[in-house]
């Protein structure tokens, strides 16, 4: 699949400060259009067009597809005979999860996590750790 990554808004950025890693790849001089995408910095800007047009164009659409690694899930149960020696549990289980590891590979050539731009949030690493015990 393929998602749309954001770049810089020269309106944003005047206005509300908002900058963005694309800034230093602009075009600055003539010739530089051989080199990038990123439109120039004019001011004073007259229009937001321009910002709207390249933020919609499809140089800024990026590859999707991903290998994730995103479920571990143990689980431990404590045998009869384990626990009669030292415990007083007839039962005892130990668990743990975790979620949202980390992208082991991406086709995109920005190193960028898909599911992060199509959310707008990354997604957090959740670990949570279980006790079940029958006394």
């Amino acid at each position: 699949y393929y998602f749309a990554r954001n770049s810089i808004n020269y309106a944003s950025l005047l206005v509300q400060w908002n900058g963005h890693s694309d800034y230093a790849k602009r075009w600055q001089n003539p010739g530089d259009e051989k080199i990038t995408n990123v439109p120039s910095f004019i001011y004073p800007i007259t229009t937001t067009n321009r910002d709207v047009f390249y933020n919609s164009s499809s140089v800024l659409v990026e590859k999707g597809d991903h290998i994730r690694l995103q479920d571990i899930s143990f689980s431990y149960v404590f045998s009869d005979n384990q626990l009669k020696q030292h415990l007083p549990f007839r039962s005892l289980q130990l668990s743990s999860y975790i979620n949202n590891i980390g992208i082991l590979w991406k086709a995109n050539k920005a190193g960028l996590d898909p599911d992060y731009y199509a959310g707008g949030f990354p997604l957090p690493l959740t670990v949570s750790f279980g006790l079940k015990a029958t006394f």
